[in-house]
């Protein structure tokens, strides 16, 4: 395992008042300095061993260092780098313990001698011949000074390992040394003589004294986070002022004073003079370092300033931001409550109508209405989901999930329009792939409904389709592939890198034929995203353009009950006749019936299917072109042909009663996939078609099932008659409260089962009311449930926090209001009594 110490150093907290600079450089000093202080003593051994004076000393007249000096420097350097300089194991642990109790013992053995006057025979452990020189390895015994270093060195080692407060009692023991270091080289330097066995200044070994600096600076680098070097290290003016005087403040008195020394002993000035000098040169040098500190003392705290400024402006910048964010999230919240509240009304009067009875024509203009009442409401839609995606405010909701019913619920909502275009709509899902995964269904089905609606509208004829495959990842995780196909109008090559950016048309001029906002495809790439998937488009101008996305899902099973691909086979030889010209369109219904084990084979040409022999076809599915009336006119008076029905897949034109009468079925397109199902189905014989009957009569209504008393507090008129109105469809007769007071009021004064409470009220919102209610009726207060038209992800879970049993978002629909009336009855019936 690695030093924990070590560890600790390299962390971010741990170094973030220091230099970080100045803390990587010194851990580098560290090892460079262990290394040398290694080598020279290395160098030192090889010297006593092959008898070369050079490697002994540093040059003529300077004593030799000693073999157990250099025995010692090596044990000490390489227990610092086993325990402290690389990353710590447990048997180099174990290794620099050794080394160190060899370095005590040596200088402990050498200081006994010293004030005991024993001999212990530390000079003389490899004293083999004195009189024969090439055997002769005379160790001699290290200095007093020397040992005393080793052993406060050993042990700033051994308290290294102890953690923070160790490392600060380590280097104050490697100062120590180094003083003593520092004493023995100044000493010399002054030619003081002290006649003392224990203590030598005259005799100075130069290799040693720089072995003992190398290796107290190892010792001082090797945790430089901790301690005082910590504190010279800091990232601040106190470390900035440290790093630069205390070399300065060593090396200037010794060195001027030295100089002083020489010039008195030449005879060149007194010792007053001496003693003048060196006061003088130490105060001019400590003055230029002092100045040049505070010079750059105040660049740092200009620096400081600027920085702080900036820091500054940019929390403004950042505060603004926010601000600016939290603003436009109000104004779109607000615009979207707008907007809705009068769609409310236009919506809701508009279904209201469309119940009624109406002429063919009043019908038309009605159905208009609603299509663009809905088309605006997309248009908002679009935006506040733009607007929560930027915020990254959407989430996934992942649930089980139909895959085909998903694909059939977006062809159903975009049927109408193709029909209107005359554009062929098909979708075909691969036998390989699962019907039922895991996943946010809902924003899955706004992808294919911007992609598919984009398609349909971009193309004036011809044909889109979606093909969904998969590829199986082991267990359950499938990769789908989604791609949808048309033969509309196409993109440039200059405009394909603009279709996901937010905003951006590929036709954004005065004259473009087709509307939007430029959300849509960069809201599906940023669900694609969401989901972990990739979007791809490729596009011809005047060819078509195809759109592909991938998506990971996890499969699941089926819920139980639920309609699976076994129960849509059809019979056994069940062979159908597809006429049909060129396109995807024939190529995927003929897929689509082999899926279901039928048999399809596909003809364009009308004469190939006339001169055909064989006839043993369930049916001939004819699609609507310029033979297609010929052909089936010929197939009529045909005996071998005229017994396989014939079944016509057009658009819902309308035929003369002739034209009508050479095709005993059609079907319309865009047709459903289960419509489609069901009449391959009753072609076969299977299922036979049911008689007419008159339209059921209408079931009774709710009201009469459910009694419920209820209250609407709407402060808008319009959205008072729609909410009477949807409500009065159901049979209820419901009371108007106009704001969120009149509704506490009549609660209390009356009493009421169910109340409908808009949000944005005046006097009091419905928020307010809601809390009001449930303060003072407790568990007599009524079924609460929110109605807003600022609609946003997670609003159920928020007003239910806020006091509401349920929610329903504007504008308001018939059959979303019945479900939400018959969940509240269930919730009042589960109610204890009240006492």
């Amino acid at each position: 395992m690695d030093n924990p110490d070590l560890l600790k150093e390299t962390t971010p907290a741990k170094e973030g008042s220091l230099d970080s600079v100045c803390i990587g450089r010194a851990r580098s000093f560290a090892q460079i300095f262990a290394s040398i202080a290694i080598l020279i003593a290395v160098l030192v051994l090889v010297g006593w061993v092959l008898g070369i004076d050079i490697l002994k000393r540093i040059g003529p007249g300077f004593p030799s260092t000693k073999v157990n000096s250099a025995l010692c420097f090596i044990f000490t350097a390489g227990a610092l780098f086993l325990g402290h300089l690389t990353p710590v194991r447990p048997w180099k642990k174990t290794c620099s313990f050794v080394l160190l109790a060899m370095v005590m013992l040596i200088s402990g053995l050498t200081l006994a001698e010293f004030f005991t006057g024993w001999s212990f025979g530390i000079d003389q452990l490899f004293l083999k011949d004195q009189d024969a020189v090439s055997t002769e390895w005379p160790l001699g015994r290290m200095d007093g000074n020397s040992a005393i270093t080793f052993l406060s060195y050993a042990l700033a080692v051994l308290y290294l390992f102890r953690g923070k407060h160790g490392t600060a009692i380590a280097q104050v023991l490697v100062v120590a040394g180094l003083l003593l270091t520092l004493l023995t080289v100044t000493g010399f330097l002054f030619g003081v003589r002290i006649f003392s066995s224990f203590f030598s200044f005259s005799g100075l070994a130069v290799l040693t004294q720089a072995d003992f600096i190398l290796l107290g600076l190892s010792i001082l680098c090797a945790h430089p986070g901790e301690g005082m070097v910590s504190i010279i290290l800091a990232d601040n003016p106190g470390g900035f002022v440290a790093r630069r005087l205390i070399a300065p403040a060593i090396l200037t008195p010794v060195f001027f004073g030295w100089i002083a020394k020489e010039g008195l002993s030449h005879g060149y000035y007194d010792a007053g003079f001496a003693c003048l000098l060196i006061v003088l040169i130490s105060m001019v040098v400590v003055c230029a370092i002092a100045a040049r500190s505070v010079v750059e003392l105040n660049r740092i705290e200009k620096e400081r300033q600027l920085l702080s400024a900036a820091r500054f402006q940019s929390d403004v910048r950042e505060r603004g931001a926010l601000e600016a964010s939290r603003l436009k999230s109000e104004f779109v919240a607000n615009v979207s409550h707008e907007i809705r509240t009068p769609m409310n009304g236009v919506l809701g009067m508009v279904n209201l109508l469309l119940g009624s009875n109406l002429t063919h024509e009043q019908r038309e203009q009605a159905e208009t209405i609603r299509q663009s009442g809905d088309a605006l409401l997309n248009l908002v839609n679009e935006i506040l989901d733009f607007s929560k995606i930027e915020a990254g405010k959407v989430q996934l909701d992942e649930k089980p999930f139909s895959l085909v019913d998903c694909a059939d619920e977006v062809f159903n909502l975009l049927s109408t329009t193709a029909r209107r275009n005359k554009v062929n709509l098909i979708f075909f899902v691969s036998a390989e792939t699962p019907h039922y995964f895991r996943g946010d269904a809902s924003r899955l089905r706004q992808v294919l409904i911007n992609l598919v609606g984009n398609a349909v509208k971009f193309t004036d004829e011809g044909e889109v389709s979606l093909e969904i495959t998969s590829v199986q990842h082991g267990g359950v995780h499938h990769q789908l592939e989604f791609q949808v196909a048309d033969t509309g109008i196409g993109i440039s090559p200059g405009a394909l890198p603009l279709l996901f950016r937010p905003f951006q048309q590929v036709d954004a001029s005065a004259t473009r034929r087709h509307g939007g906002t430029g959300l849509g495809l960069a809201i599906s790439k940023h669900l694609i995203d969401l989901m972990d998937g990739e979007i791809t488009v490729s596009s011809i101008l005047s060819v078509g353009s195809t759109f592909r996305f991938k998506i990971p899902l996890r499969a699941c099973p089926p819920p139980s009950g639920a309609e699976t691909e076994e129960n849509l086979k059809l019979p056994p030889q069940s062979r159908f006749l597809l006429f049909a010209k060129g396109g995807k369109f024939p190529a995927l219904l003929k897929r689509q019936i082999e899926a279901w084990d039928g048999e399809a084979q596909v003809v364009a040409d009308p004469m190939a299917v006339i001169e055909m022999r064989d006839t043993t076809f369930a049916a001939v599915l004819m699609d609507n072109n310029s033979e297609t009336m010929a052909l089936a006119a010929q197939m009529k008076f045909d005996p071998a042909w005229n017994k396989i029905p014939r079944v016509l897949l057009d658009f819902e034109e309308s035929l003369p009663p002739e034209k009508a009468s050479l095709y005993p079925k059609r079907l319309a397109k865009p047709f459903k996939r289960l419509a489609l199902h069901a009449l391959l189905l009753e072609l076969t014989g299977v299922q036979k078609v049911a008689k007419p009957v008159s339209a059921p009569a209408s079931p009774a209504p709710l009201a009469q099932k459910i009694p419920l008393r209820i209250l609407l507090a709407e402060d808008n008129h319009i959205n008072q008659k729609v909410g009477l109105a949807l409500l009065k469809r159901l049979g209820y007769s419901a009371d108007i409260a106009n704001n969120g007071r009149e509704a506490l009021e009549a609660v209390m004064r009356d009493r009421y089962d169910l109340v409908l409470l808009d949000i944005q009220m005046p006097e009091m919102d419905g928020i307010e009311a809601a809390q009001a209610m449930r303060e003072k009726l407790k568990e007599k207060c009524p079924h609460l449930i929110a109605v807003t038209a600022n609609v946003f992800a997670g609003a159920r879970e928020e007003y239910l926090s806020k006091g509401f049993n349920d929610y329903l978002g504007k504008p308001l629909l018939p059959e979303t209001l019945r479900q939400t009336v018959v969940r509240a009855a269930e919730s009042l019936s589960s109610r204890p009594p009240a006492s």
